[in-house]
């Protein structure tokens, strides 16, 4: 069974569990998965979804999944993360997924801009550092979630203390940006950044139609293609020149990136509605 399916089948049997094997488990999940990344995911999520099993027996038989496992739930937990092996590449595939999407972020604009340079070398110091923050990130948290101190239960200081700790994550971001400039940095203009557009589009639709749940991600399609046709238009010899260079014409870009920048989120808004 894939990782997917296994994450899929627990998500559906954990809604059999009552509020309070519910809140036992969802904590031991969290903390299994937080302080495991670098370990093998497939082991974490079979364990974990053995776990669930045994809970939801416990449960069949009016054992709760406290008393079923006992008091030591921490060390339940670390017990069951040091028996996983190690696997270097789990953090190599985070690193992966951190800078790949750190990339279309900062992709998307240069499409819509063929004037403004992309810096390949920013954008993986970026995505390096990213990765390393998330790491602490998830090791805070998992620390959190059996503390014992006032500290961790006062959910007012705690989202103070995330908030704060957030805004001094992303800062370094912001000033890698500004301030870092590399020698890999390039131009998508004329043919050749239509032809990246190109190939960027059919990937993400590819990646769209694999994808078994598409509700959340049509906002984003619906963004890329804008992007894209914006992009396009705007290398084009004739067209491009007009958007480019002419006051109405930046009114009329700018106007088309806000209609669909609104259209995103309404489209947003109603998908997050829809999976209430």
């Amino acid at each position: 069974m894939k990782t997917s399916q296994l994450i899929e089948q627990n998500n559906q049997l954990r809604q059999q569990l009552t509020p309070e094997n519910e809140k036992f488990y969802s904590d031991l999940l969290i903390y299994v998965r937080f302080k495991g990344i670098t370990r093998d995911e497939h082991a974490i999520e079979s364990a974990l979804l053995n776990i669930l099993n045994d809970v939801i027996d416990a449960q069949t038989d009016g054992i709760a999944a406290a008393d079923y496992f006992g008091k030591n739930t921490p060390e339940l937990a670390n017990d069951l993360i040091k028996s996983i092996p190690f696997k270097p590449f789990e953090l190599v595939k985070l690193l992966l997924i951190v800078i790949g999407t750190y990339f279309f972020a900062v992709f998307l604009p240069a499409l819509a801009s063929p004037k403004n340079p992309l810096d390949l070398g920013s954008i993986l110091l970026a995505g390096v550092y990213l990765t390393l923050a998330i790491c602490g990130i998830f090791k805070y948290l998992s620390r959190t979630i059996y503390s014992s101190t006032n500290f961790s239960k006062n959910k007012i200081v705690r989202f103070l203390v995330l908030w704060l700790l957030c805004v001094l994550l992303i800062a370094p971001i912001f000033l890698i940006n500004i301030f870092v400039q590399t020698p890999l940095h390039f131009y998508l203009s004329g043919w050749i950044g239509i032809s990246v557009i190109v190939i960027f589009t059919i990937l993400g639709l590819i990646l769209f139609a694999k994808q078994t749940k598409k509700q959340l991600s049509w906002p984003f399609v619906i963004f890329l293609l804008a992007i894209a046709f914006l992009g396009i238009a705007m290398r084009l010899p004739l067209i491009g020149e007009y958007l480019t260079t002419t006051q109405l014409g930046h009114y009329l870009s700018a106007g088309f990136l806000i209609i669909f920048l609104l259209l995103f989120w309404l489209m947003s808004f109603m998908a997050a509605r829809k999976l209430k």
